[in-house]
């Protein structure tokens, strides 16, 4: 479904196990013409299927789910398509979401969110945005690091050293949550300036979402509290 006022629709597949939530977020996007909903699926493993069938821009996923859950299916889906996975998530799923973000996911989004908030998100995560509470999102990486006892630690030095001076102070402005606009303000360089050097820094780093920069820095020792 496309209109000429906004081009080719955002493609996006609905993945979770509560057909009632599937209808409400199908509503909810179907209102907006510039959104079409490809397919649905009740668990990771046809959610695997039908992105291979159909390569959504955006695939809406549930966290838990029985048989493959939302993290397991997310790593396959980022490894094998350009697809962009959205997590779909309740405030007591704290550890599934992260491991969520870890495998690829571009960010989050609250099952009770308003629907214009929901809209948004799936147009800004089609746009390869992230989305994501910035504050409950460096929590999230904080606790996940502290319950690892440094492992990992030299590694993430080691990716780090890879960056230049400036991508480096990107990267840490990153994990502390600023946006491209407030980083391009503190650093003195324009937003596209910062969403170029942020490209370097996810090659670099071989990381898919400003959480997983933020999970090396917190272990290096670079994170927002540690700098």
């Amino acid at each position: 479904m496309t209109t000429p006022d906004v081009g080719p629709a955002v493609r996006v597949l609905l993945v979770d196990d509560e057909p009632l939530i599937r209808s409400g977020f199908r509503f909810i996007l179907g209102l907006d013409p510039s959104i079409e909903i490809v397919g649905e699926a009740s668990d990771g493993g046809a959610a695997i299927e039908l992105v291979r069938a159909h390569r959504p821009d955006v695939v809406l996923m549930d966290v838990r789910m029985p048989g493959m859950d939302g993290p397991d299916a997310t790593a396959v889906i980022v490894a094998e398509s350009t697809s962009r996975v959205l997590a779909m998530t309740s405030l007591d799923a704290e550890g599934q979401l992260l491991r969520m973000l870890l495998a690829g996911a571009t960010g989050y989004l609250l099952k009770d969110e308003s629907p214009a908030r929901i809209t948004e998100a799936v147009h800004r995560t089609a746009l390869g945005e992230s989305v994501f509470s910035a504050h409950s999102a460096a929590q999230l990486v904080r606790r996940a690091v502290e319950s690892e006892h440094g492992q990992g630690r030299q590694a993430a030095v080691e990716r780090i050293s890879a960056l230049t001076d400036r991508e480096r102070d990107v990267a840490v402005r990153v994990a502390s949550g600023e946006t491209n606009h407030e980083i391009g303000a503190a650093l003195h360089i324009s937003a596209g300036t910062v969403k170029t050097h942020l490209e370097q820094v996810f090659a670099k780093l071989a990381v898919r979402n400003r959480v997983q920069v933020g999970v090396i820095l917190e272990r290096a020792g670079l994170g927002p509290a540690d700098v």
